[in-house]
């Protein structure tokens, strides 16, 4: 529900619910964890096999024509474990951005917990995003397609963002859309050796 009252008309009703939940954040992040340990979930990524060391160009070059047709400066396919984020494609290199990251500094996390796109304008304006790690390093702006499997689980995402804060139009959100599918593909139809 978060993510798909994500756009600025809907910023009143996020506050609401976010306050509901969170008399303290604790209860948005207990909510968070427990989406992405589900024992479902993480019986699937276990069978993609690990990510951890291994880049797929396949993947970075889905990545790259995201950022190329949405006109970001960063584009991802993310893995979301329940103690990190691996991105098994990117944009960036592994020096410029650590391919392996805590589950505390993913945006990622919300879009595998609520199984629903989420596109936010300005992530300093949202009430979920506005104090968030990722944001404070310059994240101002976020769109990521959850990739679900055939049985309904969320194995990450793919995202793009930007460093200012910019409108994703619906032309845009198609795109990305698109180019998920591309990603839920690849990334579902050939699993790693763990």
């Amino acid at each position: 529900m978060i993510a798909r009252l994500a756009g600025p008309e809907h910023d009143q009703t996020v506050q609401a619910v976010v306050d509901q939940l969170s008399g303290e954040q604790g209860a948005v992040d207990a909510i968070v964890d427990d989406a992405v340990s589900d024992p479902e979930r993480l019986e699937m990524l276990e069978r993609l096999g690990n990510h951890d060391d291994f880049r797929s160009t396949t993947l970075d070059r889905v990545a790259a024509l995201t950022a190329e047709a949405l006109g970001t400066p960063m584009a991802a396919v993310s893995i979301v474990y329940p103690d990190r984020q691996v991105l098994a494609g990117s944009t960036a290199s592994d020096e410029a951005l650590p391919r392996v990251r805590p589950i505390e500094m993913s945006i990622c996390k919300f879009t595998v917990a609520s199984r629903e796109p989420l596109v936010v304008d300005d992530t300093r304006a949202h009430p979920l995003l506005a104090d968030h790690p990722a944001v404070k390093e310059g994240v101002l702006a976020y769109a990521g397609i959850p990739l679900i499997d055939s049985n309904g689980h969320v194995a990450g995402t793919l995202c793009t963002w930007d460093t200012r804060p910019r409108h994703w139009s619906s032309g845009q959100v198609q795109i990305l859309n698109d180019l998920a599918a591309v990603a839920r593909q690849r990334l579902l139809a050939e699993p790693r050796d763990a």
